[in-house]
């Protein structure tokens, strides 16, 4: 019997663990408290995502990688 791949779940669910992650990091108030204005945040948003996302999707599959390695070795 084959068995299952896991590195596409843990990378959908990285990606989504980044994207998540993402927006605690980028509407995350300014130290001194003072308000951002609503375009600087969806700049910030929307600049961050490009990053957060696939980095996260990256280190999803990293660990899916070894997990299924690890998981197919004990069978």
């Amino acid at each position: 019997m084959r068995p299952r791949n896991l590195t596409k779940p843990f990378t959908i669910a990285g990606f989504v663990l980044g994207e998540i992650y993402m927006l605690f990091a980028a509407l995350a108030p300014y130290h001194d408290g003072t308000q951002i204005p609503l375009m600087g945040k969806v700049m910030r948003i929307l600049g961050t995502a490009i990053f957060f996302g696939p980095f996260g999707a990256a280190a999803g599959m990293g660990i899916g990688l070894l997990v299924g390695a690890i998981w197919q070795k004990k069978e």
